[in-house]
């Protein structure tokens, strides 16, 4: 007997999505027969995952130590972009693609064994997904819940779009706003005049060298600083810039899909309306003959 929502939902969302709708019936029944008005209402209200969105929930439930892998690596990336480490953004930024492909790949072989083979469109669904779970904490842990109703997008920058993509919400998101210290300075010092009334020439000379080695030393720590500055950014901006292209790349191969399947339908369209002509022509013979036949008569 199900007397918890939560319950419900662990149980809908591991069914295939054929059984989805049928258990859910079986489900309200049963909690109205208990007299649990409010919950038959809740469990009734649970969205049927789209395909995708299945697929992903059942290799998350199946395959958990796979997700993990991956957790792994976004959590490397999102500290590199933390810390603005240009190299890992460099190296992670191009494996990224790789271990996306690879994982939704692995998805879909699991959802074919069980019986529900991804098309190209839900496919393409899947792999959004998981750069939404590497791209975003937020979208990470609604990834995890194995809760998803429908597949998640990530554009190549900003925040990912959790709302109502989980068939529970969570109240619980904790905001963790990492401390950051203080960037670190150099220290200048002043040096000392002279204590006495006659200056040594050697000791003077000696001092203007000092004081203009130690200005053109911290104009040297300042360019150095405002370059590490531009690194920085540059190399920001190229991880930004490589997933937006990956975005453009993933809309591509959508737009080719769509493409294709238009072209499908055109060309089924006319071939039915060839057909629809040919019966037009053949009702109106057949007409035409029985009108003649009826004037002989």
């Amino acid at each position: 007997m199900i007397l918890h929502l939560r319950a419900a939902v662990e149980q809908l969302y591991a069914v295939p999505p054929a059984r989805f709708t049928p258990l859910r019936s079986e489900l309200v029944a049963e909690a109205r027969a208990a007299g649990e008005k409010a919950l038959a209402t809740s469990i009734g209200g649970l969205r049927k995952p789209t395909v995708a969105a299945w697929a992903v929930n059942h290799f998350v439930r199946e395959h958990r130590d796979e997700v993990d892998e991956l957790r792994s690596f976004a959590a490397l990336l999102r500290e590199a972009q933390r810390t603005l480490d240009a190299e890992q953004l460099r190296l992670l930024g191009r494996e990224r693609a790789r271990r996306v492909d690879a994982l939704a790949d692995r998805v879909a072989e699991v959802a074919a064994q069980d019986g529900q083979k991804l098309g190209a469109g839900v496919a393409q669904e899947v792999r959004e997904t998981l750069t939404a779970l590497i791209a975003d904490e937020e979208a990470e842990a609604s990834v995890l819940t194995g809760a998803l109703v429908r597949a998640l997008s990530y554009s190549g920058f900003g925040s990912v779009d959790v709302a109502d993509v989980v068939a529970l919400g969570d109240a619980d998101d904790a905001d963790d706003a990492d401390d950051e210290g203080e960037a670190s300075r150099p220290s200048l010092s002043v040096l000392p005049g002279g204590g006495g009334d006659t200056v040594d020439l050697e000791e003077r000379r000696r001092s203007r060298r000092t004081a203009e080695r130690a200005r053109l030393q911290s104009a040297l720590d300042a360019a150095r600083a405002e370059l590490r500055a531009a690194d920085r950014q540059v190399a920001v901006l190229t991880a930004r810039q490589e997933e937006v292209t990956e975005g453009i790349a993933d809309l591509e191969r959508r737009l080719a899909t769509a493409r294709a399947r238009l072209d499908k339908v055109t060309g089924e369209l006319d071939e039915a309306a060839g057909i629809r002509d040919r019966s037009e022509r053949q009702e109106a013979a057949a007409q035409q003959a029985l009108d003649a036949h009826d004037d002989g008569d």
